[in-house]
């Protein structure tokens, strides 16, 4: 994605408020091009004959110009209207658009790029974006137009006094382009390094609980000013680029403003111009200079706002590395059998993990995961949340491949409870209407009751409606964890997934839970991963990986006689104590 498409799909939401916006831009400044003529009309005529200097042609100029200056007073008030109006639906445009465009970035995008850098390229890229679209309306389109409607005059003038003008001006511009274009480079870093202070005092800031009970704040305080300092020292480099961009560009500007006086006394003397041309050109010409100096000053501000821009594009619009394909077709379920065919899958090269790993899992089977750290057992899980994107075969639900059908139907119809609950800072119904918009109020009250966690919540100050924090830090973990299985309840999908789903909670609680999920893994498609083996009890069947291999599977009475295995080996010893 480069700034020229990001900008024309970014404005066709608001495409006629900006088309209105940019026509009344550019009236005022070619109308007050047009007022000049008759200025120099007026001096002209006074400095001709004074005796007759109110006659009712000269009154004719005087009341001509007052009507087209009193036009753009007129406009520029509508514009100013509109403008307000444009500006805010275009900013609501982008927000939309980058915050449902950085959802769609796979989770491996997260896991690399930190939030806070995300956020502060995002904030970043909105503010340059309304800039770029406040100085095209205000600057590019008014500076448009009063070259156009000037050169025009100064053609009717004398098309060789036009050409000769013209040429000045396309070298004045060309040369101020080249001088500021090596602020651009020095812009793009200091950008970057602004992002990554946004990212620590995001990252710093989501983690004060650790901070303060590790005593860390000297080092992050350090840290911080270190970034901060790199960042100071690449404004500097800018500033001092920029410093001397602009003194080049000042007596550049200076320059061509004497070239243009001398060009118009040489065709007074050799050309026999009139006064009045000889006016209108002046004044015409001293303004094309100022418009010039502002063409040249908002050069460097849109290489500037285009440098930010390209920097912040680079990260957020990196190609989504799982998306649907097209004419990806919704996914329907006539049973909710699962079925690993030949699947091979690698974090990188030097890492691979699954190889031709074949698995089926009968509709309604509730299957068990096994192994120790660095098995495979999230990876599994998540590929078949289409996280990552398969080396090789194919993952089918139902007899469908799911790399053909769109992410969001596979995700309708699974349920994840983690280890790790993902709560939002709101309220609990909030939290559990996320679940399930269309859920009633005895929908989530039956819900929270089977995940034991109603009683708790009437106990609270508000209720249902209490904010829980950020992540929820204001429940205890089991409750994060009931809450989120509250959530699963109630959005009752055929597959289920549990990743220690029961990790944070006592062992009355843990009995409890285990208790409300045989009731909600009734009728489901069951996958859990566990390390306390006793919570797996109730599967149908396990399954023990080792390095993406399943080495064992079968029932726990079956898997304990073989008392050579790693799930007896691991039995063993939680059974013992030492884990």
């Amino acid at each position: 994605m480069n700034i020229y498409k990001f900008f024309i799909s970014t404005i066709k939401k608001c495409k006629l408020f900006f088309i209105t916006s940019s026509i009344l831009a550019l009236l005022p400044d070619a109308l007050s091009s047009f007022a000049h003529i008759y200025y120099a009309k007026i001096l002209n005529f006074i400095a001709k004959d004074l005796s007759n200097s109110f006659n009712s042609t000269l009154l004719s100029y005087i009341i001509i110009f007052a009507l087209i200056q009193i036009t753009i007073d007129l406009i520029n008030y509508i514009r100013i209207q509109i403008d307000a109006r444009v500006k805010i639906r275009y900013q609501m445009s982008l927000h939309n658009t980058l915050f449902a465009h950085n959802h769609a970035h796979s989770p491996n995008f997260f896991d690399t790029n930190q939030s806070g850098v995300i956020l502060g390229k995002t904030g970043t890229l909105i503010n340059s974006m309304c800039q770029l679209f406040g100085n095209i309306r205000a600057y590019i389109l008014p500076n448009l137009s009063t070259f156009v409607v000037t050169f025009f005059i100064f053609y009717n003038i004398s098309p060789l006094f036009c050409a000769i003008l013209f040429i000045l001006s396309v070298i004045n511009l060309s040369i101020t382009y080249k001088v500021l274009q090596k602020v651009k480079s020095y812009v793009k870093i200091r950008s970057n390094e602004n992002s990554k202070i946004m990212g620590i005092l995001v990252d710093s800031i989501a983690n004060a609980r650790l901070v303060k009970s590790t005593s860390s704040l000297y080092h992050e305080k350090k840290k911080l000013r270190h970034q901060a300092n790199i960042y100071i020292r690449a404004r500097q480099k800018e500033a001092h680029i920029r410093g001397i961009s602009r003194i080049q560009n000042t007596l550049l500007i200076t320059l061509f403003m004497v070239l243009n006086l001398a060009i118009i006394i040489a065709f007074y003397y050799y050309q026999n111009l009139s006064l009045e041309h000889i006016i209108l050109a002046t004044t015409l010409s001293m303004r094309l200079n100022d418009h010039i100096e502002q063409t040249a000053y908002l050069i460097g501000e849109l290489i500037s706002i285009k440098a930010s821009i390209d920097d912040t594009l680079e990260l957020l619009y990196q190609p989504f590395e799982i998306k649907d394909i097209p004419n990806a077709k919704k996914l329907k379920l006539k049973d909710n059998s699962i079925c690993f065919k030949d699947v091979s899958f690698q974090y990188s090269k030097d890492k691979p993990l699954f190889n031709n790993l074949n698995l089926s899992i009968k509709p309604n089977e509730k299957i068990g995961l096994v192994g120790l750290s660095g098995s495979g057992k999230s990876t599994l899980i998540k590929l078949i949340l289409r996280s990552y994107n398969l080396n090789k075969g194919k993952i089918l639900i139902s007899n469908q491949d799911i790399s053909k059908t769109t992410l969001f139907s596979l995700h309708q119809n699974i349920s994840l409870i983690s280890q790790e609950p993902c709560l939002f800072n709101r309220s609990i119904m909030d939290n559990l209407k996320f679940a399930n918009k269309n859920a009633t109020f005895d929908d989530i009250i039956n819900a929270c009751k089977l995940a034991h966690i109603h009683d708790i919540i009437e106990k609270m100050p508000l209720g249902y409606d209490s904010i829980i924090g950020e992540r929820g830090v204001k429940l205890s973990g089991g409750e994060r964890q009931r809450i989120s299985i509250a959530q699963s309840i109630l959005k009752n999908t055929p597959i289920l997934i549990l990743d220690e789903a029961t990790s944070a909670l006592d062992s009355d609680s843990e009995l409890a839970i285990e208790k409300a999920l045989s009731n909600i893994m009734k009728n489901k498609t069951v996958i859990a991963i566990a390390h306390r083996l006793s919570t797996l009890k109730n599967m149908d069947r396990i399954i023990v990986l080792d390095n993406g291999k399943i080495i064992e599977e079968g029932t726990i009475k079956e898997l304990l006689k073989n008392k050579d295995g790693t799930f007896y080996h691991l039995y063993k010893l939680q059974t013992e104590g030492y884990l």
